[in-house]
């Protein structure tokens, strides 16, 4: 912009000219000055008015040759002259709060960005498996466009944004590659035996401080395809700060099994009248649960009450990206949609689903 706005004027900016009554008076927000040590001012034009005929023609040209947008709201008035010398060290200039205007349009560019940033990230971590197929190569571009992401992010997050369910779309944690990996079909056109739905993490309120780690799993033939039963890890959560949240793992249950339709015929052929016992034997497989206490190596090294650390990076309506403590690894996750004719979250309408 700095070298633009010279072209055009054919003049440079000093502070000198800033105390000159006489010289062609030009409204400024914002304009970029960078003097040879290399010290940067981020300022834009953004409108001329006062008097002179020669400075509004200029400094409009530049404004359009720089794509800046005129506005009759100012932010600053200072003169500029034809042939001024230039300072090595020009002063930091003083510039007013900028207008609403202004405000409202580095907001959007910023939500741009950061829509920009979080769409790449999405390409880039397609057909990993949720990470378990990446080799090293696409991690390395899967972290460069994760740190874009993260760069967009606020320094304390809008913890309120963090209540619902959130979809898994990538990780590199260590215990949880390997259970994606299960999905993996064996050679020869061999179903796996296991075959792993969706991943989600659940979190509560801030207030309530309970979070639930959620993965479906199905057994080809005698469960339902992809949430035929449901593991679920249960904790607490704490927020520690702007961006960190501890967790203390409690409790873990299987539950919400489904059999095929191949499985309840097995059980109850539906060409002979069901007894009683057969009756109820379905119906205790359906509302089958089993709990039981579940720690993490953490706390079992350590003792029940150890919080593990987990960074928030970053977090917006739509997506969550969390990096646990040491070299437990990456999550990336989209916002879940509920299903509201089952109460279940629907994976196939989940925005950002990419396996």
């Amino acid at each position: 912009v700095a070298e633009q706005l010279r072209s055009a004027c054919q003049c440079h900016i000093t502070p000198a000219q800033l105390q000159s009554p006489h010289a062609p008076q030009v409204r400024l927000c914002t304009i970029l000055v960078t003097s040879p040590a290399a010290a940067t001012y981020s300022i834009r034009i953004v409108w001329v008015a006062e008097n002179a005929a020669v400075g509004m023609a200029a400094t409009s040209a530049a404004a359009r040759t720089a794509g800046v947008a005129s506005t009759s709201t100012a932010a600053l008035s200072f003169p500029i002259s034809r042939h001024a010398r230039h300072h090595r060290r020009p002063q930091p200039l003083q510039v007013a709060q900028p207008s609403s205007v202004s405000t409202t349009n580095d907001a959007q560019r910023a939500t741009a960005d950061a829509q920009q940033a979080k769409d790449e990230l999405l390409t880039w971590i397609s057909g990993t498996n949720r990470g378990s197929t990446a080799g090293k190569i696409l991690r390395g571009q899967v972290e460069e466009a994760q740190v874009a992401v993260e760069a967009c992010s606020p320094l304390d997050l809008d913890y309120s944004l963090l209540e619902g369910k959130w979809l898994l779309q990538y990780t590199t944690a260590a215990d949880v590659v390997p259970i994606v990996a299960l999905n993996l079909q064996l050679p020869f056109g061999v179903p796996a035996p296991v075959e792993v739905g969706n991943i989600y993490q659940r979190f509560s309120s801030v207030a309530e401080g309970r979070v639930e780690n959620i993965i479906e799993f199905s057994v080809p033939y005698f469960l339902e395809e992809h949430q035929g039963v449901t593991f679920t890890v249960g904790a607490s959560y704490e927020v520690r700060s702007g961006r960190r949240i501890a967790l203390t793992f409690n409790d873990a249950n299987v539950s919400d099994i489904r059999i095929s339709p191949l499985t309840e015929a097995l059980v109850a052929p539906a060409v002979l009248p069901r007894g009683f016992l057969q009756q109820q034997l379905l119906l205790a497989i359906k509302e089958f649960k089993f709990t039981f206490p579940f720690r993490s190596a953490q706390q079992v090294a350590q003792g029940a009450g150890v919080a593990a650390n987990y960074l928030l990076t970053y977090l917006d309506e739509d997506m969550l990206i969390g990096r646990a403590s040491g070299t437990a690894g990456t999550f990336i996750f989209t916002r879940a949609v509920e299903d509201s004719s089952n109460g279940r979250s629907n994976g196939c309408e989940t925005p950002g689903r990419l396996w």
